[in-house]
């Protein structure tokens, strides 16, 4: 049986509070919008990264956007870039088709294709594969934690459950 290392689940509310804080400090950052992270892609299949200017082997923040499953958007996210890439992280917020037009099922396999396109492509843009932490708010809380608990879903996407470092389900902010 494979060794795996345990998913750390940080639920406090002062780590979400803390994930909607203004941050204090401009860092530099390179920002690149609407990557299609499935191919072919639906117009909601898409995801942006935010990475501190030069960086290298960076821990990634796959943030997943709240709405009720029938709305909200991956540009939502309010300070949280600046937030996390200036204490040194790279931040990945996708969007993810919608009910009614999808059946949940459907929802779930966007976030770990986007989880997917992540773990295959982030250290083209300064990321570390291996130090993934998965979060969202309220929707995206739970669809988090479906990807944190559930190994299938990633190993749908070829991603190693080992590469997850946390899960940071927040329902309130």
């Amino acid at each position: 049986m494979p060794t795996r290392r345990p998913i750390r689940f940080a639920v406090p509310l002062a780590a979400c509070l803390l994930a909607g804080a203004a941050a204090t400090a401009a860092v530099a950052q390179d920002v690149a919008r609407d990557i299609p992270y499935a191919s072919p892609a639906a117009p909601r299949q898409v995801l942006d990264v935010h990475a501190p200017a030069g960086a290298r082997e960076l821990p990634v923040v796959l943030w997943i956007h709240g709405g009720g499953w029938q709305a909200g958007d991956k540009t939502d996210v309010q300070a949280k870039p600046s937030f996390f890439t200036e204490r040194g992280f790279v931040f990945v917020a996708p969007n993810y088709r919608l009910l009614p037009h999808v059946e949940m099922d459907e929802l779930v396999r966007d976030v770990a294709r986007a989880a997917g396109w992540v773990h295959r492509n982030i250290a083209g843009r300064g990321g570390d594969p291996a130090r993934i932490f998965v979060m969202g708010h309220s929707a995206g809380a739970q669809l988090a934690a479906l990807l944190c608990t559930d190994e299938r879903h990633l190993a749908a996407e070829g991603v190693p459950f080992t590469a997850l470092a946390g899960c940071v389900p927040c329902l309130l902010y």
